[in-house]
């Protein structure tokens, strides 16, 4: 009970964390968007990006093409279809 007191001192800690608090600290942020999500046009969201790659392989990843010498093999470098826009988003081109 000691230590744990002297280490709350020590580090100033009002309370020890939740696991939620610690789980949102330590989890790795996803790395995959080529910027911050939300910068981009209203309305707009990945999934109709012209950048979005559909990676195939056992299943089907989710990628920013914008982005691509940065993708690894985990899920750290995947982005969501349903994600708000970024500033680098583009219209799909369509065939009339």
């Amino acid at each position: 009970m000691l230590e744990a007191r002297l280490q709350a001192e020590l580090f100033d800690l009002p309370r020890a964390l939740t696991p939620r608090e610690r789980k949102r600290l330590t989890a790795p942020r996803p790395k995959g968007y080529a910027a911050l999500p939300g910068t981009g046009p209203a309305g707009e969201t990945c999934r109709s990006c012209a950048h979005l790659v559909r990676k195939e392989m056992a299943k089907t990843y989710l990628k920013c093409g914008l982005m691509r010498p940065h993708w690894t093999g985990g899920t750290g470098t995947d982005v969501l279809a349903r994600a708000p826009a970024c500033r680098n988003w583009k219209k799909v081109e369509t065939c009339s």
